[in-house]
């Protein structure tokens, strides 16, 4: 750890008004957030990758997925 670094933000977060530390907080929470989501993105890219391909049996097929009944259109 830069004990450097950590000294100058406190400086930089000390001198905040207490709107601006607000809106680093959720700038903050925002970020961890975004991770926390990629994480859990990154986890079902990686099922699929693990998963792709596991059935070898050539006759397993998707069966027919019946008819589906005509709706009305949206205008």
């Amino acid at each position: 750890m830069n004990i450097q670094l950590v000294d100058s933000l406190a400086q930089i977060i000390n001198s905040l008004t207490r709107e601006e530390k607000q809106i680093l907080q959720t700038k903050i929470n925002l970020t961890d957030s975004l991770k926390d989501n990629d994480k859990e993105h990154q986890s079902w890219h990686e099922f699929i990758n693990n998963t792709y391909g596991s059935i070898d049996d050539e006759s397993f097929i998707r069966h027919p997925q019946g008819e589906f009944e005509p709706r009305e259109l949206i205008e």
